[in-house]
């Protein structure tokens, strides 16, 4: 990287937060690609859902979409999913 130049690779060429396998391409969560496409489902998955059920609570979420309560907290603590309080 060249001096003053800007860097926007923030997870290039580190593990994966989630499978801890090498990140090989530039990430700006975290993760791997393989990784990324399945939190970008999870994400698409929640959206849609969070949709038609605004008021759902985490635990609902886990047993309509079947996912695990790890990865909804990823994208709650990324910012991605945001629930009523």
């Amino acid at each position: 990287m060249v001096y003053g130049e800007q860097h926007t690779d923030f997870y290039a060429s580190k593990t994966c937060k989630r499978c801890k396998g090498l990140i090989r391409t530039a990430s700006i969560f975290g993760y791997c690609e393989k990784c990324e496409e399945i939190m970008q489902d999870a994400y698409i998955r929640i959206k849609d859902y969070l949709e038609e059920f605004p008021g759902a609570t985490t635990m609902e979420i886990q047993t309509q979409l079947g996912l695990s309560i790890k990865v909804i907290h990823h994208l709650i603590t990324e910012g991605r999913v945001s629930l009523q309080k």
